[in-house]
């Protein structure tokens, strides 16, 4: 059975992730209409090509090439535009969906009228396996998702299903916190109702904070966040209290992120050793 979905995929030099984000959705127990990669102006895209044009035709699969490298934002929206089912769902090229998502997401949404849905997310799923979470399942609860759901949470874009008649574009003169401003944007308008399923549906291999240590990406997480802020206030999506709220909420949590990822490096890292950082998103 298929469902009016089109997953939305953008990749910078993954290709060795690709295929394992792709199986993931292929082994939906509910799949998608179509897929949507989007390279963007990667080294390896013949090679992320070529993985996806391996794959059955039990699913719309289109593979989109930029030549120019333009950053995760105009990645999405190049996906947005091509996209033709009526809601959207996102998947970054190095995580992977659990089983149920789609059919627990997508039934949610079209039953319920919802116009955005989130779910849990889960890091570091080689410390515990998928089949782990699955096997621990409780029973579904929901909680409403609003304009200040974000403001306290930080969540994934590979947990994210949103109507795509509602959905707005990326900003893409932000590198980082683009999906925060996308949410944020969408939940401030007039009627648009969201919810949040707890449950953990998708995850990743890395650590939350860098594979590193990389407190320089940390940093770049802080500086996009508060950039963010400050576009929304301009853009009146947010009112002077949630700017404040959201200001001061991420200036108390920037230094615990710095202390987290000295303490993994610390932990993961033999004394002298160096790692480059990935040159992927």
């Amino acid at each position: 059975m298929t469902c009016d979905v089109s997953v939305i995929i953008p990749t910078y030099n993954s290709s060795s992730t690709l295929q394992r984000a792709l199986d993931s959705v292929y082994g939906q127990s509910l799949l998608p209409l179509e897929i949507i990669v989007v390279d963007d102006g990667s080294e390896d895209w013949a090679d992320s090509q070529r993985i996806t044009a391996s794959y059955s035709d039990a699913i719309t699969l289109r593979f989109l090439h930029q030549e120019t490298n333009c950053g995760v934002s105009a990645a999405r929206n190049v996906g947005i535009r091509a996209s033709r089912c009526p809601y959207l769902a996102f998947l970054d090229s190095d995580d992977v969906w659990f089983r149920d998502k789609l059919a627990l997401q997508y039934e949610l949404m079209t039953t319920q009228g919802f116009d955005f849905s989130m779910h849990g997310y889960r890091d570091d799923l080689h410390t515990r396996p998928q089949r782990d979470h699955e096997r621990s399942l409780h029973p579904l609860s929901c909680s409403p998702f609003t304009r200040w759901t974000p403001l306290l949470r930080n969540d994934n874009t590979s947990t994210v299903m949103v109507a795509r008649k509602k959905m707005v574009f990326y900003d893409t003169a932000l590198r980082r916190g683009e999906d925060f401003k996308a949410y944020m944007e969408l939940l401030s308008r007039q009627g648009f109702r969201g919810i949040y399923l707890r449950r953990i549906l998708a995850g990743a291999f890395k650590p939350s904070l860098g594979v590193a240590g990389l407190s320089r990406d940390v940093k770049a997480m802080h500086l996009g966040r508060m950039l963010a802020l400050k576009k929304l206030f301009a853009e009146d999506s947010i009112s002077p209290l949630q700017f404040l709220f959201g200001t001061a909420t991420e200036i108390v949590k920037y230094p615990v992120r710095l202390l987290r990822v000295r303490l993994r490096t610390r932990a993961i890292q033999p004394r002298g050793s160096f790692s480059w950082p990935l040159t992927k998103y």
